[in-house]
């Protein structure tokens, strides 16, 4: 009888133990063909694993409980476009140039820069964590950079009439009214709490955001010391607000209790969004803030951090963007003329 290739134990098993991801692995069986057998479906299982489908979903079950709803939002979108791209390929086979060729690819629909970079960056996260689980040894989208001249895009703010309406609503629909006149981002709106709001000093505190998991709530700080700040009451807020509170969270289904549900705060945006008709986000209601600041020649720093921006070149962008925009109004008020 040949000789096995695996050791032998003294209880009869044969054992092959392996290094595999820096980690030990034994196989054992009855027979050679048993420990063979093993081996292979263990491999079998590990490529498995390092398919790029089932390394982002991975990364998206540890990543998702950290970031804010509307994140979710945008990036569902981008990580369903790089599972169908990739696929079952090996994460650990993916090129710079694979990658490469995907944005290429994504760019000739006609995507705005801020479309490709949030694509690009998704594709990044998945590929740096698959280095951090060892299943891949570098990150092929690493060097990889959204090519120049793309179009860039801009949520549009509110309009003056839709603001007028945002105005007229206040009482009954409170949410839109807050988060313009704070510049709130939506998880920042839900975290709020009645004993935020100081009537006496007319300033707003904001010292927390939630998140979801799955449909739960759940509360975090800022991600940044900016992200803790103190906004003005403005009168227009004040007079928005209910005559009658208590204490708690002001977003809530029982009183300020607990937290609305995920779906629970959806409906109350939605809701106002078929009474008021209109189809704005809260993200373009907070650009309406923005574009406010602006307009009142509030300097660019002190907005900075009214919004609660890491950094200031984001409250530049959008500085820009109404720059732009109030130029194409004279503009037309020139050619009129002229």
């Amino acid at each position: 009888m040949p000789k096995s290739r695996y050791y032998r134990r003294p209880d009869g098993l044969y054992e092959a133990i392996r290094v595999i991801d820096g980690k030990r692995v034994a196989f054992r069986g009855r027979k050679p063909s048993d420990v063979d057998r093993k081996m292979r479906e263990y491999k079998g299982r590990q490529e498995e694993r390092r398919q790029f489908k089932a390394v982002a979903e991975e990364w998206w079950d540890n990543h998702e409980p950290t970031l804010a709803w509307n994140t979710v939002k945008s990036y569902q979108p981008a990580i369903d476009r790089a599972v169908e791209w990739f696929g079952k390929e090996n994460v650990s086979k993916i090129t710079p140039k694979d990658v490469d060729d995907f944005i290429t690819d994504f760019c000739r629909g006609g995507r705005s820069q801020k479309v490709v970079n949030t694509q690009l960056q998704i594709v990044r996260q998945i590929l740096s964590y698959a280095v951090r689980r060892n299943y891949a040894e570098i990150n092929a989208a690493r060097e990889i950079k959204a090519p120049r001249g793309l179009p860039r895009s801009y949520r549009q703010p509110p309009t003056k009439a839709e603001i007028q309406t945002i105005k007229d609503m206040a009482s009954e629909h409170f949410l839109p009214a807050l988060i313009y006149y704070t510049g709130l981002r939506w998880g920042e709106a839900m975290g709020l709490r009645w004993e935020d709001i100081d009537l006496d000093t007319k300033r707003i505190y904001v010292r927390r955001s939630v998140y979801y998991v799955s449909t739960s709530p759940h509360v975090k700080e800022p991600k940044t010391e900016r992200g803790n700040r103190v906004l003005p009451l403005l009168d227009g807020l004040a007079a928005a607000l209910p005559k009658k509170h208590g204490k708690g969270w002001v977003f809530s289904p029982d009183g300020g209790k607990s937290l609305l549900g995920r779906s629970q705060a959806s409906h109350v945006w939605s809701d106002w969004q078929k009474a008021a008709g209109t189809d704005l986000t809260a993200h373009q209601v907070r650009h309406g803030y923005a574009t406010a600041l602006m307009e009142a020649k509030v300097e660019p720093k002190v907005a900075q951090a009214l919004l609660g921006h890491a950094q200031l070149s984001t409250t530049m962008d959008i500085y820009t963007h109404v720059r732009d925009d109030a130029v194409k109004e004279a503009e037309k008020l020139m050619n009129g003329i002229f």
